[in-house]
């Protein structure tokens, strides 16, 4: 199983902020979609080191 598909509960997380930041009127389209690209980085980064498999 990919790492996104065992951590649903974070990629929920991240859609929701997401989805909060969008909606936020006194952020610039700019602001939004660079807060949104951070979000997606941590997310990713989450993913790639917290959930590693142990290669044998």
């Amino acid at each position: 199983m990919q790492g996104w598909q065992r951590n649903r509960f974070g990629l929920a997380i991240l859609i929701f902020a997401s989805a909060i930041i969008a909606n936020v009127d006194s952020l610039t389209q700019g602001q939004i979609i660079s807060l949104i690209g951070l979000f997606v980085i941590i997310f990713y980064l989450y993913v790639i080191y917290i959930n590693k498999y142990k290669k044998k």
